[in-house]
């Protein structure tokens, strides 16, 4: 079932809904496409990040989601108290999430040539969370997953764990909740290592990606667009994809969405970004905040792309 499908058998889903429930399944072989997955019927619950947010009501268009605080220090994410529901039951197999000291981490994506990244052995997820499971199953070691966990050498164990299957795929599981981030860097920079760590850059269009077509181009990635952009990225302040929807009048970031950027990093994973009209980029594990790159330079970026898909 593709998305438009599983949108018609749903009666009446919000749009925003159906926005913030677009997820990715894991890939369970190499070379097993993304499948990506609409909307579920699911009213109570939506998707903040990967993971499921259990909430009575949607916020209204311009306001900014629940828990979340702008300061000087930047945009605080509320950590996610993760709750299954029997309406998120249908979900429950396609998000994977786990509890560790407290944090939850929710998946992000996996890769096949990463395996060098696995690190300490840190614990077993129990897979012991499903739709009945009562609020004090949600503790360290529960999850929608069931194995072993590790760190990854090199990052941060407090932002990213990862699991190792026995093919050999490597899932990256990032804690993209209870943390405040203003400058792009400290995202980009401070916990992903972006800059000098680069092996290859790729794009595709929102097309080929949404349909899984792997329509991949490379770029040069000692281009000076290509830098330009990255020291951009880092330098400009996050902003709250809700906010831009009501100034730019926008009814979804998605709407927006006109292609997906990946830099291929020497350690075998991939920093996936989605580009979006007017210069905004978010990072794939963290859908609620964006960056706004300068016109100039995120325009010499974009034309390149529209010059090589023609």
């Amino acid at each position: 079932m593709n998305r438009e499908d599983l949108f018609k058998s749903i009666n009446g889903v919000d749009e925003e809904v159906l926005e913030r429930s677009e997820v990715v399944a894991r890939k369970k072989t190499v070379g097993l496409k993304w499948i990506k997955w609409g909307a579920v019927a699911a009213c109570l619950c939506l998707v903040a990040g990967g993971a499921i947010w259990k909430i009575t009501t949607l916020p209204t268009k311009g306001e900014p989601s629940p828990g979340y605080t702008i300061s000087e220090e930047g945009v605080t994410i509320p950590a996610l108290e993760v709750s299954l529901s029997k309406e998120a039951a249908a979900m429950s197999d396609m998000i994977g999430f786990f509890i560790y000291e407290g944090r939850c981490y929710v998946y992000y994506e996996n890769f096949s040539e990463a395996g060098g990244v696995v690190g300490e052995y840190l614990g077993t997820v129990t897979g012991m969370i499903d739709e009945w499971t009562p609020e004090e199953g949600y503790v360290d070691f529960a999850g929608s997953i069931r194995g072993d966990f590790y760190s990854v050498k090199g990052y941060d164990p407090e932002f990213m764990l990862c699991t190792k299957e026995a093919n050999g795929i490597v899932s990256m599981y990032i804690c993209n909740n209870g943390i405040t981030l203003k400058y792009g860097k400290e995202l980009y920079e401070d916990r992903l290592h972006l800059s000098g760590n680069i092996n290859g850059v790729q794009y595709e269009s929102r097309e080929s990606w949404f349909y899984s077509k792997e329509e991949l181009y490379e770029l040069d990635k000692e281009e000076a667009y290509i830098q330009e952009f990255i020291e951009n990225l880092d330098e400009e302040e996050f902003l709250l994809c809700q906010d831009i929807e009501a100034k730019e009048d926008w009814k979804h970031m998605v709407d927006s969405e006109i292609y997906h950027l990946y830099f291929n990093m020497k350690d075998g994973t991939k920093i996936h970004l989605r580009l979006h009209e007017n210069g905004y980029v978010r990072f794939q594990g963290l859908w609620d905040l964006c960056v706004k790159i300068p016109a100039e330079s995120y325009y010499k970026l974009i034309t390149t792309f529209a010059e090589k898909v023609r």
